[in-house]
């Protein structure tokens, strides 16, 4: 019995170790477990982390692809317009260049033509396509071509634009070798591979041959001026003399040292004088008119006050009778023919004395009214003045407004005065008031850009 209880005990006690064997061991386990549960737990929200990641990272790449595909289809969409708008472009230059007016060519920096239109192959007398890839200088004439190669190359090297007809007498050769004169204007374009140069070019033949007939006119009419001034000049000089034959022995008649005339008779003889007269009136006048041209003097500086007092002095007579007031202002130091302005100053302020206003004095002033471009030189009267609808025709040769028998004159006057202010490569002009005066105004041009002279 006691035996038994003693195996009893031993396998009690075998059994309770046998249990915490099996309890720690459960428990080791468990502990693995739960620390490969935990490991596991980490891992799971680690990978659940970095999908988390991939996801926003491939929204975010999704978002960023769209957006560059968007900007991709407007780069491609302003591309397209850009391409369509360069072909619109190059589609209006091209029917600009070939529509032009003028020739046009463009040349590259070998001197090869690359372009051309239908005007410029109408003036080579080609086509276009048969320009295209010749050079340049074989349109150029041969002794001209190394000149042209030469200048060339300089323009190349310092491009600027040049303007039509800044090199006169410049011809071409045509395909059939011809010469044909032109006119070339350049214009540089600069390009990556160079500059290249568009060429303007007119075919001038007629304007050429215009211009030879307008010199051969202008040569048949100089010669025809000189043949009618040495004409008028012979008529007037070769006339006088009879002309003071008649006026003398028609004088003498008239003083009876040959026989007295009846009423009748003097009255006839006084027709001659008076008409002799009046005929060597006007041909001293044309002799004049004649002479601003073919006995003019030389332009010489000179003052035009102490020019005024030498006219003054020759009109004192006049000057005294019609009581007239003169006032001359400061005036310029022109470069004008003395002998032939004292005469336009005679005449004109011999008029303003001649047409003074019968009830009041005649006042005459004389004053500088120039600027930075033109000396004007104004003669104002206070006298009968007259329609300025005459202002142009009172400077005809024979003009005259009024009778023989209200003014005497032979109506050259200002006719003299215009031709001489003409040949000084002037102007004048008249402003009139009936019964008020008038204002002649003599303008020059400034030979000198404006300078004022009075203090030489």
């Amino acid at each position: 019995m006691d035996l038994n209880m003693g195996e009893d005990i031993v396998i009690l006690v075998v059994y309770c170790l046998v249990l915490l064997f099996f309890g720690l061991v459960v428990q080791r386990r468990s502990r693995e477990l739960e620390h490969s549960n935990q490991r596991l737990k980490a891992e799971v929200e680690r990978r659940e982390k970095v999908e988390a990641e991939l996801r926003q990272l491939s929204d975010s790449l999704e978002q960023e692809v769209d957006q560059r595909t968007r900007e991709l289809q407007d780069i491609q969409v302003a591309l397209e317009r850009e391409v369509k708008a360069t072909e619109l472009a190059k589609q209006r230059m091209t029917s600009i260049f070939e529509s032009a007016p003028n020739g046009m060519l463009v040349v590259n920096k070998e001197g090869v033509i690359t372009q051309a239109n239908s005007m410029v192959a109408s003036i080579f007398r080609c086509s276009a396509q048969e320009l295209v890839g010749q050079s340049v200088e074989s349109l150029v004439p041969q002794e001209l071509r190394e000149q042209h190669h030469h200048n060339r190359q300089e323009f190349q090297q310092q491009p600027s634009k040049r303007m039509m007809g800044a090199r006169r007498d410049l011809y071409g050769v045509r395909f059939d070798g011809s010469r044909v004169p032109v006119e070339v204007g350049l214009h540089p374009v600069g390009l990556d591979g160079g500059a290249e140069i568009v060429a303007a070019v007119v075919d001038i033949s007629e304007r050429k041959a215009y211009e030879q007939r307008i010199h051969e006119r202008n040569t048949a009419l100089e010669s025809s001026n000189r043949e009618l001034q040495e004409f008028a000049f012979i008529a007037s000089h070769d006339l006088r003399e009879p002309l003071r034959k008649i006026i003398s022995f028609s004088t003498l008649l008239q003083e009876g040292e040959y026989g007295e005339f009846t009423q009748e008779g003097n009255e006839f003889s006084g027709y001659i004088v008076s008409a002799a007269e009046r005929m060597r009136d006007l041909l001293s006048d044309l002799l004049a008119y004649s002479r601003v041209t073919s006995k003019a003097s030389p332009f010489k500086r000179v003052r035009l006050n102490s020019l005024l007092d030498e006219v003054l002095d020759d009109l004192q007579l006049m000057i005294e009778e019609t009581g007239a007031e003169i006032h001359v202002a400061d005036l310029p130091i022109l470069a004008v023919d003395k002998v032939q302005f004292r005469q336009l100053f005679q005449n004109l302020i011999g008029n303003a004395l001649k047409y003074h206003h019968p009830s009041r004095v005649p006042i005459i002033q004389i004053e500088d009214h120039s600027d930075e471009h033109y000396a004007r030189i104004v003669v104002q009267d206070n006298g009968i003045g007259f329609d300025q609808a005459q202002a142009e025709h009172i400077f005809e040769v024979f003009r005259r407004l009024h009778t023989m028998h209200a003014f005497p004159g032979t109506g050259m006057g200002l006719a003299i005065c215009r031709k001489i202010v003409q040949r000084h490569g002037g102007h004048i002009y008249a402003h009139s008031k009936e019964g008020e005066g008038t204002r002649m105004t003599i303008e020059l041009v400034h030979e000198d850009g404006g300078r004022d002279d009075r203090s030489e």
